[in-house]
């Protein structure tokens, strides 16, 4: 993606940063999600119903043994598989919260150029997620001896979990708007980790709190709960990306300003009237 970077082209009084505050991030979320509404709960099932029959399938074949926790040999090729068949609907999620619209055929052509790059991004992320999973798990036994190192390394696996969860977060929608190279792709999702900190943070636990709620309320999954986490991602990465005046696919810059404040002017009437605004 190019940098808008000519002098002229810019008021001294705007300020980008401003559009990727919590708040700007969940107002444009949030309306984007009510106006494409029932929409995102037909692609919900969708994704939701796949993703159920893989599990099925893998239980009844025997794959996955309830009877053995922690066994990492059967749960990793499920959890690929899981993957692979989310990222078409993950992509049209996409295309609904960025592109405002959405086409079969440009999503098969996106879809070609995508897949297996998001496919490797995301077994390599699954793979490092399981390792700190498995150290934290093995330190967590290690408690009783009540070393103090152990704490430590406790302390130090558990963040690498967290900070490689939140870049995992952030790896599909760097994909499906930039189409860097798999290595830019991995260090533009630690950069922009690193670079959003404690809004990052506050996202990921959001999201955290969400998959409780989901798990505690479980038709939740079949109306909302894939769309619910990805899409408030993209989102997010669209405000990251303009702090450094980078837009999707080019677009002229004040123009997507000028939808941004077309948002932030919706209020609680636009809920019974949105042809107002629409």
């Amino acid at each position: 993606m190019s940098l808008f970077s000519s002098p002229e082209e810019f008021s001294a009084e705007t300020n980008f940063s401003s559009y990727s505050r919590w708040q700007d991030i969940f107002r444009s979320w949030l309306w984007r999600y009510y106006d494409h509404l029932f929409q995102l709960i037909f692609y919900n099932f969708g994704w939701f119903s796949s993703c159920l029959g893989v599990g099925w399938l893998a239980s009844y074949l025997g794959v996955l043994n309830r009877n053995q926790q922690w066994n990492w040999l059967e749960i990793y090729p499920v959890f690929v598989l899981e993957c692979a068949i989310s990222i078409p609907w993950a992509l049209a999620v996409f295309k609904i919260f960025i592109e405002d619209r959405i086409t079969l055929s440009g999503l098969w052509i996106d879809l070609r150029i995508y897949f297996w790059k998001a496919l490797a991004s995301t077994a390599l992320s699954g793979l490092v997620l399981g390792l700190a999973l498995y150290n934290i798990r093995f330190y967590y036994m290690l408690q009783t001896s009540f070393h103090f190192w152990v704490f430590i390394l406790m302390g130090f696996v558990t963040t690498v979990f967290l900070y490689v969860l939140m870049m995992i977060l952030y790896q599909w929608p760097i994909l499906f708007f930039q189409n860097p190279p798999f290595g830019k792709l991995i260090y533009r999702s630690f950069l922009i980790t690193l670079g959003t900190g404690s809004c990052s943070f506050f996202l990921l636990f959001f999201s955290l709190f969400a998959v409780l709620l989901f798990v505690l309320a479980p038709f939740l999954w079949v109306l909302v709960g894939f769309v619910f986490v990805f899409s408030l991602y993209a989102v997010a990465l669209e405000k990251h990306f303009l702090r450094y005046k980078i837009t999707y696919q080019n677009k002229p810059i004040f123009d997507f300003i000028k939808s941004l404040d077309l948002e932030r002017q919706r209020g609680w009437r636009d809920i019974f009237k949105p042809w107002e605004t629409r």
